[in-house]
């Protein structure tokens, strides 16, 4: 919008000094000059060098906004770089606290299972004890059953023989 403002002023100003030019080279060569001209010049070269001004002004601006706008978007890349840290070493903590738990939890299920491993190999131990207890007393039994029964007909033998005897003796008394 500028520009198109200074297209214009600048086909007038020009415009005017060609017109001008005639009067202000026959004063100059006369010697004479116009206050009001001086002025005007001054006036011009005054606006110009505040033209320049502010344009250079206009520029440093630009360029500080520039340099500010880098650092801000530098500034945000490095908080996204350390926001992302940050989470990568959150999420790292974290699967290292459930392998962790999951590590004690698979040693507490070996310990479970040592310890029920155990107690089935002592129940074991307990039932076949008692089986060969058992068996040791049937044994025992089966033997003091024998000799009940060899002493039983140990007497039987005794008592046939007492009565053979007696037969013989009743036998040789009575021939």
């Amino acid at each position: 919008m500028a520009l198109l403002i200074a297209v214009p002023k600048t086909v007038f100003n020009s415009s005017l000094k060609l017109a001008r030019a005639p009067f202000d080279l026959t004063r100059s060569v006369l010697g004479s000059s116009d206050p009001q001209t001086k002025l005007a010049r001054a006036e011009r070269e005054r606006a110009e060098a505040l033209r320049e001004t502010a344009e250079v002004r206009e520029r440093q601006a630009g360029e500080r906004q520039a340099r500010v706008s880098k650092a801000a978007a530098n500034d945000a890349a490095a908080a996204r770089r350390k926001a992302d840290q940050d989470k990568q070493r959150a999420d790292k903590r974290r699967r290292e606290r459930a392998a962790r738990a999951k590590k004690t939890e698979q040693k507490e299920k070996e310990k479970a299972t040592k310890t029920a491993s155990k107690v089935k190999r002592s129940n074991v131990k307990a039932e076949k004890t008692a089986q060969l207890e058992k068996l040791e007393a049937k044994e025992a039994s089966i033997e003091a059953k024998e000799q009940a029964l060899a002493t039983e007909r140990g007497a039987e033998r005794l008592e046939q023989a007492a009565e053979v005897a007696k037969q013989a003796r009743k036998n040789g008394a009575a021939d």
